[in-house]
């Protein structure tokens, strides 16, 4: 085997692995839309009159969770995945992604604080009585974990959507 040789099935399994990247990241992509589609009312039948669920939806969570909870990590530590231009939204994303996170805390706390001088309201309204669960340091984590993953995601989607225009 020559050096031509070599150089050219190490560009092609670079390229390959390059689009592997994208693909896997589409998957993850649509394995968030799921999820969030799992708070439509119409999932609320799927749940049974004991509270149970079905096998295929336990097994069709599992499966999206994996994408969501196993897979984008992957893909955001995975440097050698990226060619240059996916390296480019990484860090164009990690960037929106940053900013987000610093800036979601605040956003929420003074529109939480809005709400209740103009409600005066005893009790939270709707969308803020959500926050109101009693929260262990666990779930807390992986709330925030599950919600970073979905949002890297998103933004990462919609640079690349938007450079593709």
């Amino acid at each position: 085997m020559n050096a031509n040789t070599k150089i050219k099935n190490n560009q092609s399994s670079n390229e390959m692995r390059f689009r592997l990247y994208f693909r896997l990241m589409d998957l993850c992509f649509v394995a968030c839309i799921l999820i969030l589609a799992s708070f439509l009312p119409v999932f609320d039948r799927v749940v049974a009159a004991d509270g149970s669920l079905p096998i295929w939806y336990q097994l069709y969570g599992a499966i999206l969770l994996f994408f969501v909870l196993f897979v984008t990590p992957v893909l955001i530590l995975a440097r050698f995945m990226r060619d240059e231009y996916a390296e480019q939204l990484f860090r164009r994303t990690t960037d929106v992604v940053v900013y987000a996170a610093i800036a979601m805390p605040f956003l929420v706390f003074w529109v939480a604080t809005l709400v209740y001088i103009l409600t005066r309201a005893d009790e939270a309204p709707y969308p803020f009585s959500l926050f109101m669960i009693e929260v262990t340091w666990w779930s807390a984590v992986a709330e925030l974990f599950k919600y970073f993953c979905l949002l890297f995601v998103f933004v990462f989607q919609f640079m690349r959507w938007m450079d593709s225009r």
